[in-house]
């Protein structure tokens, strides 16, 4: 096995390490992609957004729904097929979380096009402890790949990686 396949795979094993662990709370909400600007033969992408939101200025602001609405952004500079994990709804407890994580992780193999964003959207209450997204991919030229979590419109992670990407709201 090579180096650079040996890098490859423990940086992915980590990155869904990480996305397991993460995965405990209070389930409140689901997470729906938003629609897809074209039709894809293996699974819907999320819509490209054409601009991120700022940094924040405030603390986040409860949304209607008693939540908090997050927004997962993952880009990536080559064109590959990335697999996405991130927190759909609130685990009600990191036990009940790690007991069933597919019931609050969601996790997607989706083509990327390199510089377009995937985005995907939900409400969490609690985006402090829960809010997590992953993204990876194998290329023989790393992806680069970029994360970013808004909470209630303002940017509040942002990571850059290479073959994977990490960004959560707080330590795993």
């Amino acid at each position: 096995m090579t180096i650079m396949r040996k890098a490859t795979a423990g940086v992915g094993t980590a990155l869904l390490a990480a996305a397991v662990g993460m995965l405990a709370g209070q389930a409140t909400s689901l997470a729906d992609p938003e629609t897809p600007t074209e039709p894809s033969a293996e699974a819907p992408a999320p819509s490209p957004t054409e601009s991120a939101p700022q940094s924040p200025a405030e603390a986040p602001k409860k949304s209607s729904a008693g939540g908090h609405e997050v927004t997962y952004t993952i880009t990536a500079t080559s064109d590959l097929t990335g697999n996405i994990s991130y927190i759909k709804t609130d685990p009600p407890s990191m036990s009940a979380y790690n007991a069933n994580s597919s019931e609050y992780l969601e996790t997607v193999r989706v083509p990327i096009s390199g510089g377009q964003p995937l985005v995907y959207t939900t409400t969490l209450a609690d985006p402090s402890q829960w809010a997590l997204v992953t993204a990876s991919g194998g290329l023989r030229i790393n992806p680069e790949f970029h994360c970013e979590i808004a909470v209630d419109g303002e940017v509040v992670v942002s990571q850059q990686g290479g073959s994977g990407v990490s960004c959560s709201t707080r330590p795993w």
